[in-house]
């Protein structure tokens, strides 16, 4: 069993390419830096995880369309979850260490 989600991950990810636009990893490393020179570690966290989930439905949109067919209701879970988990993220921001 764990052998076959091996394998079924690592062929997934196996044949891809990631081809981010330079602009916009210029500007990620623009934020990543100014957040690391004032010492904002946490938005420097809140600022990757953005990026991540924009890539990561950019990317992927072809594969979640050919899983969920052409409804919006992954569309809206992607975005839904997405946004609770930044929400999430900022409360935690607030918190004392």
């Amino acid at each position: 069993m764990l052998m076959d989600f091996q394998d079924s991950v690592s062929a997934f990810l196996s044949d891809k390419s990631l081809s981010v636009p330079l602009s916009q990893v210029l500007f990620f490393t623009l934020l990543m830096t100014l957040c690391m020179l004032f010492g904002r570690h946490k938005l420097g966290l809140l600022i990757s995880y953005a990026f991540v989930f924009f890539w990561g439905f950019v990317f992927n949109r072809s594969y979640f369309i050919d899983i969920l067919g052409n409804t919006t209701l992954g569309l809206y879970s992607y975005t839904l979850f997405g946004f609770l988990m930044a929400v999430l993220a900022i409360i935690g921001m607030f918190q004392k260490n």
